[in-house]
């Protein structure tokens, strides 16, 4: 099976994950997956230092014009025009780079490869089998949600969670095409006789966006009144480049907590492992956004993950996390006094993590469940288009 994949290339969350998902693909068929992929226009320190996550992929650069929305609505109609043209001109840049696959996969994210592109894409003629995974939805589908049934084009759409799937069959969405893969993870056991200390916090690529972060310092600072003589660091990480928000330290010091943070920023993925296995308690307590990355990373390194059923997390661990109501800091502060006093607790939550990992999430079986997906969209495509010329043969 041939594939080509169309994917943000950098060195971000995504880039990691089209960087290991083809990997394992390669390794399942025995066959190279082309990675076609351009600058996105987010922004991101990644994309505009062209600090790259892919080795090898077939890119070109297109100017893209950001979301940016103006007050003023004749601004904004012209903003939107000259995306939507730009967005035209890239669909027909992606489907003219594709070498003649059986499958080609769209990651859908943001801007070059949100969903308008993915839908100026789907419009156009390919004797290949489309399929998309919906990654995140982007302001300009949500504001027109009648402009989602483009999606009824694809061979078969990819969701991380059932709480997505559910989102996208409201917006008109075909239930059949769309299928549930968990983000996938490199399973890396803990190391042995090694100490873990300190907590981690995730922070996404918008850290003061849907990650409850003013709840995880109103849980802190009460956790450090409960026991100020051993009170953990945090470590706070994430794709949003590797300068700290102010909004981020503001907050921060209106809790007091300046001197107990350490602000990773961006690390790389051989990092993130490492911060992991030393680490004694991730906490995500999301109130949106997605999660599976870092739960998925987490436990796969028997990392105790305290968080909430948001953002993709209770798809990902089942019941193997420690559950918290989303804005709850009281609760949230019991719960991670609880485990920070409690050792054995929190070798039996990382150990349980550990095998659902092993079971669920590695990257290998996340492969496997694409495979199927690829087989099912290559045998939509190839009956619609015997329908096709069975219909133009009685015509």
């Amino acid at each position: 099976m041939h594939v080509s994949m169309i994917c943000c290339p950098f060195k971000t969350s995504f880039g990691a994950y089209g960087s290991a998902l083809k990997a394992a693909i390669e390794a399942k068929t025995g066959s190279a997956v082309q990675w076609v992929a351009s600058n996105c226009g987010c922004g991101d320190s990644m994309e505009s230092g062209r600090h790259f996550e892919a080795t090898e992929c077939d890119y070109f650069d297109m100017p893209m014009p950001n979301d940016f929305r103006s007050n003023a609505a004749w601004k904004r109609q012209v903003r939107g025009a000259a995306r939507d043209l730009v967005v035209y001109f890239r669909a027909r840049r992606y489907c003219s780079m594709v070498k003649e696959p059986d499958v080609v996969h769209f990651q859908q994210i943001l801007n070059a490869y949100g969903s308008k592109a993915v839908f100026a894409w789907l419009k156009r003629c390919h004797n290949a089998a489309k399929v998309v995974t919906v990654h995140e939805l982007d302001s300009d589908q949500l504001e027109h949600p009648e402009t989602n049934r483009t999606y009824n084009f694809a061979d078969a759409l990819l969701v991380h969670c059932d709480d997505m799937k559910q989102h996208m069959i409201r917006l008109g969405v075909q239930a059949e095409r769309i299928h549930i893969v968990l983000h996938g993870t490199k399973v890396s056991a803990p190391q042995e006789n090694g100490r873990r200390e300190d907590i981690v916090f995730y922070a996404g690529h918008k850290i003061m966006s849907g990650k409850g972060i003013e709840t995880l310092f109103q849980a802190l600072a009460a956790v450090r009144e409960r026991r100020p003589e051993n009170f953990p660091t945090l470590k706070i990480h994430g794709h949003y480049g590797s300068v700290t928000p102010p909004e981020a330290l503001q907050l921060a010091e209106r809790y007091r907590l300046t001197d107990n943070i350490r602000w990773l920023n961006q690390v790389s993925e051989e990092d993130m492992v490492h911060l992991y296995q030393q680490s004694q308690l991730i906490i995500l307590p999301y109130t949106g956004s997605f999660a599976g990355y870092a739960a998925s990373t987490a436990a796969g390194c028997g990392l105790p993950i305290v968080c909430t059923r948001k953002a993709g997390l209770p798809d990902h661990l089942g019941d193997t996390a420690v559950w918290i109501d989303e804005n709850d800091a009281t609760q949230l502060a019991t719960r991670i006094t609880e485990l920070l006093d409690d050792v054995s607790a929190r070798r039996e939550i990382g150990s349980r993590l550990l095998e659902r990992a092993t079971k669920y999430l590695r990257w290998d079986v996340i492969a496997d469940r694409t495979l199927e997906v690829y087989k099912k969209a290559i045998k939509h495509r190839t009956e619609a288009v015997e329908h096709a010329c069975e219909s133009a043969a009685t015509a």
